[in-house]
Formats: C-alpha cells, structure tokens, sequence
C-alpha cells in the first residue's frame, strides 16, 4: 500500500514538471513567433520606410524651398 502511494506521488511531480515543461516550450515558441516576419510583414516594414523617406524628402526640399 506504502508503494502505491510513492508511485501516486511520483506520478503527480513527473505531471507537475512536464506540465512546466509544456509551458515553459509554449512560452519560447511564442518569443520566436514574435521575432520572425512573415514575408508580408517584412513586405509591409519595406514600404513604411519607402514612404517615411518619401516624405521626409519632400518636407526637407519644401522647407529649404521655403528658406
């Protein structure tokens, strides 16, 4: 009966800890999920740029324009 008991226990920490396992997996996954672009995000980033110096550009010409 004892046994039983120390295998009952031993099964609870052994789930405890995979379960910590899992999470800990889900969490890193997630972190580089976060990093990587897909390429219609890194598509997109591109074109923001071209556009803010597109902009920036124009501001810079009209104000020296203006001076």
């Amino acid at each position: 009966m004892h046994d039983l008991e120390n295998l009952s226990k031993d099964i609870e920490r052994m789930k405890s800890r995979y379960l910590k396992y899992l999470r800990e997996k889900e969490k890193a996954r997630k972190r580089r999920q976060d990093v990587l672009l897909t390429p219609k995000d890194r598509e997109i980033l591109i074109e923001s740029f071209v556009i803010a110096s597109l902009i920036e550009n124009f501001i810079s010409k009209t104000i020296s324009k203006l001076i």
